[in-house]
Parts: C-alpha cells; structure tokens; sequence
C-alpha cells in the first residue's frame, strides 16, 4: 500500500507509512512544518514566458469571469447540446448563442449602472425577457401588455 492507495489526498501528504505498509500511519511534523511556510503563497501557473508576473496575476483574476461566461452560456443561455450535424448551423447556434450572450451582459452592465436588483435568480429574469411580446412597425418596436417587471426591464433599455 502507498500513499496513493489512501483514499485522503488533501492530508495524506502528512503522513509517513512505514516500510512495512501496515495500516499504521503517523503525522510527519516536520512535513507540516515545511508546508506552513508557503501558507498565504499562491502560485500560477503560465506557458507564456513572455509575460511579466503582474501581467499573469491579471490575467488570473479574469479566470472568475470567464468561467462564469460559460456557465452562463452552457445554462442560462443553453448553447449545449448542440444536435446540428452541417457546419454552418452549427456556426450559426453558437453565434445566436455569444451574441444571447452579449445581450445578457449589456443587460446586465445597465442594471448595474442603474444601480437596480432584482430579488429574484436570473434564470427567472431570462424567463420573464422570453415572454416578452412585440410588434414592430418600422422602426418602432412596441411593446403588447407588457406585466409590471416587463415593464421596469423595459425603463431600463429605454
């Protein structure tokens, strides 16, 4: 049995085995020792050598966006299953989907300048822009019975 065989990877680093592979473990000390001088040291990884530390640094504090730009896309926004075999409707799904995508944050950019919260989830939000019904009369786009919230979306547009 080896450390690997554990079952306990966040703490087994911690621990000696004997040469015998008993199940008897023990705390190494002195490996928790070690491991307490690069407590408050965060490290990032990069292949692009070209780049100075701040550089890398900035670039991982827009991870968090990024990820959230595909949550949003694979859920909210549903780009995925994609069930188009011909290369130009599948092109045209995740175009219909980044620029979904780029009205959401547009939306959601207003919102934030307006300094409005809704006390609801987004996936609510997204169901109530859905329902939305219009009618468009050349360039006008109006709005038909619009509920109390489509109402308030709406001032928010303009």
């Amino acid at each position: 049995m080896t450390k690997s065989d554990l079952k306990l990877s966040y703490y087994a680093k911690y621990l000696d085995i004997d040469d015998k592979c008993s199940i008897k473990y023990r705390l190494n000390p002195n490996k928790v020792i070690q491991d307490e001088k690069l407590d408050g040291i965060k490290g990032f990884a990069t292949n692009d050598f070209t780049l100075k530390a701040d550089d890398v640094i900035a670039h991982y504090q827009n991870q968090y966006a990024v990820e959230r730009a595909f949550r949003i896309s694979k859920t909210d926004l549903r780009i995925r299953p994609i069930y188009h075999r011909l290369e130009n409707r599948i092109k045209a799904h995740v175009l219909i989907s980044f620029v979904a995508y780029a009205v959401f944050m547009e939306f959601e950019r207003r919102l934030k300048l307006k300094g409005i919260k809704f006390k609801f989830s987004l996936k609510l939000l997204r169901k109530i822009i859905e329902h939305f019904l219009v009618v468009k009369i050349g360039d006008k786009t109006i709005p038909i019975k619009p509920s109390k919230i489509q109402q308030q979306i709406l001032k928010i547009f303009d």
